[in-house]
């Protein structure tokens, strides 16, 4: 990850209380894919393929953003 690790994780304990209600609890799962940052604690989305092969797939997509933004 590039940066500032506090401040993801910040990010993510904040996507955390806005998801509280069950709502796009998605975002958060996304957030820490693209983090490369654990989650805080089991998920409760449930990804079709999974959580690890939903989280393989997005490591790609992230580094090639990176790559064509750095």
């Amino acid at each position: 990850m590039r940066g500032d690790d506090t401040a993801a994780r910040n990010g993510i304990a904040r996507l955390e209380e806005l998801t509280r209600s069950g709502d796009y609890t998605y975002y958060t799962d996304i957030a820490c894919f693209i983090t490369g940052l654990p989650a805080a604690g089991p998920s409760p989305t449930h990804w079709l393929d999974g959580q690890q092969a939903t989280r393989q797939r997005w490591q790609p997509l992230v580094t090639a953003h990176r790559g064509r933004h750095t």
